[in-house]
């Protein structure tokens, strides 16, 4: 059961347990001492995306130091469905954005994909990481979205096991009623891993549609009857998803 009175939740990155004394980070000390203004006795609850969660109390506050008590073990660790996010990285906000609304979402794993038409060379691995345990620590969720290192879309998809179901979201059959993603996912086979890949703005290459349209197990679907920017695609194919086969059944 959740502690309704704690002020704060953070993600701490080291082992938990009832009795545990912890020093925290500066920037989670200057949250909760100058944003949060908390101090001396004032509950919060941390996890750690491996021993669930827990209520802990703020044992010091002062100017350079911040240390906490675990005090009851409040849940036990869950994980999230087994859902990936695949994108051809966009602009740094709307990376931001990406990060920060798949991980609400719910997605395990968020990879960052190099295609041909993929315009972004590099991506802010420790920034994404950033965006995921921000959004975990405000979501109530448990465990934390795993960044996957930006790979080219071959190595992505060798990834992919045969069992796990590639919704391919095809920019070129937007509008096409047959592959309407609710329609294709309430017929979808049934399974318990997927993925959902996003194409750059450019879309895919010739080469790369080949690919995906040889695979087993590719969904190919269209997000409706307008070609959506690379963070709304992401985002409402996602939502789409636990709608009809993920935890929103719940």
């Amino acid at each position: 059961m959740v502690d309704s009175d704690t002020k704060a939740r953070l993600f701490i990155d080291m082992p938990l347990k009832v009795g545990a004394m912890i020093a925290l980070a500066s920037d989670q000390m200057h949250y909760l001492m100058h944003v949060l203004r908390l101090g001396v006795g004032t509950p919060i609850r941390v996890f750690n995306g491996v021993d669930g969660e827990y209520l802990a109390t703020i044992t010091e506050a002062v100017k350079k130091r911040c240390s906490i008590s675990i005090k009851l073990r409040l849940r036990p660790q869950t994980h999230c469905r087994d859902l990936w996010l695949l994108f051809a990285p966009v602009k740094k906000a709307r990376l931001d954005f990406i990060a920060q609304k798949a991980s609400e979402l719910g997605v395990r794993v968020i990879w960052p994909v190099k295609t041909d038409f993929c315009q972004i060379s590099r991506v802010n691995y420790d920034r994404l990481t950033a965006n995921a345990i921000e959004a975990a620590e405000q979501t109530e969720r448990l465990d934390i979205a795993e960044i996957k290192p930006f790979s080219s879309l071959l190595t992505v998809l060798r990834h992919c096991e045969n069992e796990r179901l590639l919704i391919w979201c095809d920019e070129a059959s937007a509008g096409h009623p047959a592959l309407n993603i609710a329609t294709a996912l309430t017929c979808a086979p049934p399974h318990e891993k997927a993925a959902v890949l996003i194409g750059p703005e450019g879309g895919f290459s010739q080469s790369e549609r080949t690919h995906l349209q040889s695979r087993i197990n590719c969904l190919k679907i269209s997000l409706g009857p307008r070609i959506l920017r690379a963070d709304t695609a992401a985002i409402s194919a996602l939502s789409c998803y636990q709608s009809i086969c993920g935890d929103w059944l719940k």
